[in-house]
């Protein structure tokens, strides 16, 4: 069995809600998907182009692609993007403020503490009395918009890195030539995927369009199998509804990258017995989750989850259930590359402490399968500002290990499944990535009113389904709702929405729909949050 080298899966996860401002075509109250875009879903394709032999997977939802693709075909503009570009002098104190607040958000140690400029500036925001000047707000439009652009384009640019050099006195012109970069960059995202894909080197992968937790869209009462989380006081179950989100995301797929994939990151990871038969019938042919799930899957009353867990091997081969094929992720290195090892000053230390674990596993797993996978599963866009210049050299070191080692070699999923068999899988355990179950999503008070704000509007919009002359604006009131279906909105009554903007977004679209529908907002809607 020891003869072919161990197959690396990473699967590079990207994710943003929808930001679409409710009542505004092609305007964003929020700025990520263009800032990521410029950094991350350009920069990270940028570095498997770099390497001849190196194969990853990358996972969009639906709901990003359509974002990315909205800034590219109609130049879409977002709040942030629009006061960067505004004359200081110009700027009322709100918007001089709404700056001040949060053109300091990215990540503090990489990039404000070792730009003397930046960090003046946000000592100023510490101290009692701040008192931005005109050119603090103009260096401050400009820091945080640089902060965005990947290493690898900096150095391709030289009028950037003349602009960089600066560190102080931006100009207006400065800012025009910076904010119209990031546009020349998101215009180069989809021709980069497009181009990777017909030279084999990625597979392209998909999240239901909105990022809804599947298996409380299909029935909150699987939450029966964590009788520690509280079931919300009614039942939400809308089963079609996973459908869609899938069918929605295949067909933005297909439209922004002319591909469809055979793949899919369930949101968070989220699967059950009921989502897996919907994926089949959606025609996926495998997903990914946690190894939690497969830990569970296995128990039985004489086996317990421990005893499992510690037979690590079992966790590199694919599994099938219900037709559909599942890898499940080492959690161990997936986490330690999310959470660990940005905090190592040296990354290339960091990335051969990886390539060590790989070996490792390499020579334990070898004579007991004769393919082995590892499978590496992770957010692909907010890591890489915590470590040193955006994980360039950690990612390189790695790559450029695996692309020569004789025992490792990287793999997309679809690919290691033409050289290997499934192993059937009996039942499949609910759960997500985090914790093996659904706690971040439901069972708190403000989640759990969220899920019955939920079954009140949908039953507003069956009803409203049911009549011979819906109104005209019933698709957009279905449209929202599939929208406010997303995990974020639940996500963030559970960590902390420093801004509220996600409060505010989710209501905004609740308000939207009760408009479509002819009815008005009830006053109590804002008690839900």
């Amino acid at each position: 069995m020891s003869g072919s080298p161990t197959k690396v899966i990473f699967l590079w996860h990207m994710h943003q809600p929808s930001y679409k401002h409710p009542a505004k075509e092609h305007y964003y109250v929020l700025p990520w998907v263009r800032l990521h875009g410029v950094k991350d879903y350009y920069g990270m394709a940028k570095l498997v182009e770099k390497f001849d032999n190196v194969k990853v997977a990358f996972n969009f939802s639906g709901v990003l692609l359509e974002q990315i693709f909205d800034y590219v075909k109609n130049r879409a503009q977002d709040y942030y993007g629009t006061l960067s570009l505004q004359n200081p002098e110009h700027l009322n104190s709100r918007e001089k403020g709404f700056i001040v607040d949060r053109f300091f958000s990215i990540n503090f140690e990489r990039f404000i503490r070792p730009q003397k400029r930046y960090l003046q500036l946000y000592n100023k925001k510490l101290s009692r009395k701040p008192n931005f000047t005109s050119q603090d707000i103009r260096d401050l439009q400009a820091l945080f918009n640089l902060c965005w652009f990947h290493p690898y384009t900096i150095k391709k640019d030289n009028n950037l890195r003349q602009i960089i050099s600066k560190e102080k006195n931006y100009t207006k012109d400065d800012l025009n030539y910076i904010i119209d970069k990031q546009y020349q960059i998101l215009d180069l995202i989809i021709p980069l995927y497009k181009k990777l894909l017909s030279q084999g080197k990625i597979e392209l992968t998909i999240t239901p369009h909105h990022h809804p937790i599947m298996p409380l869209i299909y029935d909150t009462d699987v939450l029966s199998h964590t009788p520690y989380l509280k079931k919300p006081h009614s039942r939400f179950s809308a089963p079609a509804d996973c459908n869609w989100h899938l069918r929605k995301a295949l067909d933005t797929c297909k439209q922004v990258l002319d591909y469809t994939p055979k793949g899919s990151w369930p949101s968070e990871g989220s699967v059950s017995e009921e989502v897996l038969s919907v994926y089949a019938q959606e025609g996926f042919q495998w997903v990914g989750t946690d190894e939690t799930i497969l830990f569970k899957s296995l128990m039985t009353e004489n086996v317990s989850y421990d005893l499992i867990k510690n037979q690590r091997h079992i966790l590199y081969q694919p599994y099938k259930f219900r037709g559909v094929n599942i890898f499940f992720r080492d959690r161990n290195l997936s986490d330690t590359l999310s959470f660990v090892y940005q905090g190592w000053e040296d990354p290339v230390f960091a990335a051969n402490d990886l390539l060590e674990h790989l070996k490792r596993t390499h020579y334990f797993s070898k004579e007991l399968l004769k393919e082995r996978a590892i499978t590496i599963i992770m957010d692909g866009e907010n890591a890489w500002e915590y470590y040193n210049n955006n994980g360039v050299e950690f990612l390189e070191t790695i790559y450029s290990a695996l692309e020569r080692s004789h025992i490792l070699t990287t793999s997309t999923p679809s690919q290691f499944l033409n050289h290997t068999h499934s192993r059937p899988l009996e039942r499949l355990a609910s759960g997500s990535w985090i914790n093996g179950d659904f706690s971040v999503w439901a069972g708190s008070k403000e989640n759990n009113n969220y899920w019955e704000l939920l079954r009140k509007i949908k039953d507003l919009i069956d009803k409203d389904a049911r009549k011979k002359n819906k109104k005209e604006n019933f698709q957009k009131a279905l449209d929202n709702f599939y929208l406010i279906e997303g995990s974020d909105w639940f996500w963030w009554n559970t960590f902390e929405d420093v801004s509220g903007e996600f409060k505010k977004l989710f209501f905004s679209y609740a308000e939207q729909i009760y408009r479509a529908l002819g009815k008005k907002a009830p006053a109590s809607l804002k008690k839900y949050g």
